[in-house]
């Protein structure tokens, strides 16, 4: 967030000769970044950006500290100057005492909570001083009650607020959590319907505040108030941010509290809230303090070998300069041997966990421009090629093979889900479904397209289209499996044509892929019609010729053929070696050979034992023709093969490819009982 700072209320408690763009510049280099410096009449007004871990530096006082640090280490003379009031007794001021009852209903929603009853109020204008330094910062001067809160919170880092102490009926302050439709009127007349669970203050009778971020217009300050409740607390971060979100309503309290402040610093900004009221506003204490503390644990000591300063920095920094900058920092730091330990302060235990963020700290206050720069060692790092350029070829070379692409969603109903008959304890389902059609995340794509191809049958014949997306598996209480999936479905295709696609796409992703039967029927695939596509050892997908099942719940008319494979375990795998060979200058001899064969046959073994039987003269198998008739003979089939002989040094001559038929033909009559026809 950023912040504006005049810089003559920073030279209040940072006594140094350094000048403005100098100081803007040391804090650059080794703290807050000073994006920007204005001159307003004689004093300058820096706009700083703090990173959300630095809460401690949101905060005139906060700058100061870090500043000094920073000029201290440098040689620079530089002194810290504690804000007035800062350690002011809160004792009565009057024997009259009023009470005021506080109750904290959970202390997770406020840790601390600090609150005084001031009598004897003259609400007037603050001081020029203090409505100066409101405006350069960016907030209007209200009074100077109104205006102490602010300066506080700008000051100090710690929001505040105050209550006209006449106007909380009770007088009782009850902190609790929102319940469903409760509402308040803000202090900007806005009537807000608060989420349930946050963070609110009612007194006897009804809401007063909605904590961490406005008060209410119910009890704020007016010209006639005489009797002011300060109070200051913390409050439960996620609480306030999860408020802010709903709502969509920021302000500067929030910003704060939503980052966590400090516990130990609130007593102290009540204590000078209190003395600013009692020199601007003639304000007497008229009540016993109520600090309510959750007190945390004690803050653990954290140790930081030097040999792994050193190596982390690539600099030789001596032990006892490591622990004059932790101390600077308002760390409790020694030395042990090779060893330092060192307490965080209050403001940075949220910050500062373990030895690498001590590490930082050294570093930034030696000077990140100080270490060496030296040009890493080694051999550069090969990083893996990015999965996503691969798919983007893939979509790519799929188009020219006149594939179109689509995009459907990937929560399904249940019906859909039915059909791929999915074991229930691999099934992703949704908490909040919208409705039943979007009920389960889909462990296979090709429902989703063969719903496609049935929406569109009738506008388009012959339908090519492909999915890439991911699937999703459950794991039990892990999240669950993701792989990106290649879905392919031919309405009026058969199984020869996808199976030529699925060829292409291997050849396109350079892996390897080969088919064998299905150890048992795939639930979206007619069972003799359907192959496994493996890659090597590992099962990669399915292709086939769909299930009628899935045909007719789509009421599609005609055969779809489909295949899907799983590209995450295809991308995981080595690519196949490429090896260049030269076009043949001699033609090829191509001829075809017919023989029926036992129905059951697969055409993957008829093809690999034709192309066994005639190496090395026979290049290419293909099977051109599939026929089935009752004259063949019962369970019988004729299939055609389409052979090409080729050498690369002459034409192949007669006796050649005669000698190499009778081969094949051998080799099929004897493997696979076949009856060569002439």
């Amino acid at each position: 967030m950023n912040i504006k700072i005049p810089v003559s209320w920073l030279r209040d408690y940072l006594k140094t000769d350094v000048a403005a763009k100098t100081l803007a510049n040391t804090l650059s280099a080794s703290g807050p970044s000073v994006e920007r410096i204005d001159k307003v009449k004689e004093d300058y007004v820096f706009d700083i950006e703090v990173t959300s871990n630095r809460t401690d530096s949101v905060s005139v006082f906060g700058l100061a500290r870090e500043a000094n640090a920073i000029l201290s280490n440098l040689g620079e003379k530089s002194n810290l100057i504690l804000p007035k009031g800062i350690n002011l007794v809160l004792e009565p001021d009057t024997v009259n005492i009023l009470n005021l009852d506080v109750t904290i209903k959970d202390l997770k929603l406020c840790p601390r909570f600090t609150a005084i009853v001031l009598d004897n109020v003259k609400i007037r204008p603050s001081p020029a001083v203090i409505q100066n330094r409101l405006t350069l910062s960016g907030i209007r001067p209200i009074n100077n009650i109104v205006d102490i809160t602010n300066y506080i919170m700008l000051e100090t880092g710690q929001p505040m607020h105050a209550f006209d102490f006449d106007k909380i009926k009770g007088p009782k302050m009850v902190l609790r959590e929102s319940t469903e439709g409760e509402k308040i009127v803000t202090l900007d007349k806005t009537v807000r319907k608060l989420p349930k669970g946050s963070i609110v203050i009612e007194d006897a009778e009804r809401l007063i505040d909605l904590c961490g971020i406005m008060g209410g217009a119910n009890s704020q300050i007016s010209k006639r108030t005489k009797r002011v409740v300060l109070f200051v607390q913390a409050y439960d971060p996620k609480t306030i941010r999860k408020t802010t979100q709903s709502m969509a309503f920021r302000t500067e309290a929030a910003s704060r509290f939503e980052k966590g402040v400090d516990l130990e610093g609130i007593l102290n900004a009540l204590s000078r809230a209190v003395y600013l009221a009692k020199t601007n506003a003639n304000a007497k204490i008229a009540s016993e303090l109520v600090d309510i503390y959750k007190v945390k644990s004690k803050t653990p000591t954290i140790t930081l070998a030097i040999k792994k300063l050193n190596n982390y920095l690539g600099e030789a920094i001596h032990p006892n300069l490591a622990v004059k900058i932790l101390s600077l920092l308002g760390f409790e730091a020694k030395l042990q041997n090779e060893t330092v330990a060192a307490t965080p302060p209050s403001w940075r235990i949220d910050d500062v966990a373990d030895d690498v963020d001590l590490i930082e700290e050294i570093a930034r206050i030696y000077g990140y421009q100080n270490l060496k720069s030296e040009i890493p060692k080694g051999d550069i790092p090969i990083s893996e090629k990015d999965t996503l350029e691969e798919v983007i070829g893939l979509k790519k070379a799929l188009k020219f093979l006149g594939l179109t692409e689509v995009i459907s969603y990937s929560i399904i109903s249940q019906k859909m889900l039915a059909l791929a008959e999915t074991k229930r304890t691999n099934v992703v389902e949704l908490q909040n479904p919208l409705t039943e059609n979007w009920q389960y995340m889909r462990p296979s794509l090709l429902p989703s397209l063969a719903e496609i191809i049935g929406q569109n049958q009738f506008i388009r014949q012959n339908l090519r289209i492909f999915e890439i997306a991911k699937t999703y598996i459950a794991q039990g209480d892990e999240l669950p499996k993701q792989d990106l999936q290649l879905a392919l479905v031919l309405s009026h295709g058969d199984f020869f044509e996808v199976k030529g696609y699925l060829e292409n796409i291997a050849e396109i992703i350079g892996r390897e892929m080969k088919l064998k039967p299905n150890a048992k029927k795939h639930p979206l695939f007619i069972e003799n019609q359907s192959a496994a596509v493996f890659s090597g050892k590992e099962r990669v997908g399915t292709v086939g010729v769909l299930d009628s099942k899935i045909t007719n719940y789509f009421n599609i008319k005609g055969a779809v053929a489909a295949l899907e494979i799983n590209l995450s375990t295809i991308y995981s795998l080595p690519t196949t070696a490429k090896t260049y060979k030269p076009i043949p200058k001699y033609p090829p001899v191509i001829e075809d050979i017919s023989a029926i064969f036992a129905k059951q046959a697969p055409l993957d073994e008829i093809i690999q034992t034709a192309k066994k039987a005639g190496a090395p003269l026979v290049k290419t198998v293909e099977v051109i023709d599939v026929f089935e008739d009752e004259k063949l003979g019962v369970d019988k089939k004729s299939v055609t093969l389409r052979l090409t002989y080729q050498k690369s040094d002459d034409t192949p001559a007669q006796e050649e490819v005669t000698e190499t038929r009778n081969k094949i033909s051998s080799a099929l009559e004897k493997s696979l009982l076949a009856q060569i026809r002439k």
